[in-house]
């Protein structure tokens, strides 16, 4: 019966923010993903189980795949819309999320930013403003039953099973059954 009701609060949240992701799939088809994340960061103003409820049903219609059954913190939002969020997730609050795949039940605490890698920006040419010039995005895969603790910065890979300290900066890929930890994030124990 909870999970009847559930998925009938979902397909709610899914009705209640048609006026948003609609527009925002239309610009998302013509590879504009302003609109889409100018409502995800109105979305994220909503507190408690609403704006949750409201975040997960915008962002099932609008990112590549999001589970029903994950909680996305108040303040969170998502700068793409090639992100894959599998069952089981729950991403707390303030968190940035770039492109990125987040596995089966990984939990991710408040403060988080994962970066579409780490060469997002270029600045080989000094005659030209950085702001101008293009970079790479990589999607960072996070595998599951990981938990990736609070003030976080994950711009690689993490693998299964995996615990990433709080305020620690991933700059190189975390091998499965680990736990890093630091700036730069370093394995303490496999």
């Amino acid at each position: 019966m909870r999970k009847i009701f559930r998925n009938f609060v979902i397909i709610l949240s899914i009705f209640i923010t048609f006026p948003l992701w609609a527009p925002a799939k239309v610009c998302l088809a013509f590879g504009n993903e302003n609109v889409f994340v100018s409502f995800g960061q109105l979305l994220s103003l909503i507190p408690g189980s609403v704006g949750n409820m409201l975040r997960r049903g915008y962002f099932i219609l609008c990112l590549e795949h999001v589970a029903w059954d994950c909680g996305i913190g108040f303040g969170t939002w998502f700068s793409h819309a090639a992100i894959k969020v599998e069952p089981g997730v729950s991403i707390g609050a303030h968190c940035l999320i770039g492109m990125c795949h987040i596995s089966k039940n990984t939990l991710i605490g408040s403060n988080v930013d994962i970066l579409s890698g780490r060469r997002q920006h270029n600045f080989c040419n000094r005659e030209i403003n950085i702001s101008k010039q293009r970079g790479t995005f990589q999607a960072i895969k996070i595998g599951s039953d990981c938990w990736i603790g609070n003030s976080a910065v994950v711009m690689a890979d993490v693998g299964n099973h995996c615990v990433v300290g709080a305020g620690s900066v991933v700059v190189k890929p975390v091998p499965n059954n680990s736990v890093s930890v630091g700036n730069p994030a370093k394995i303490m124990q496999r």
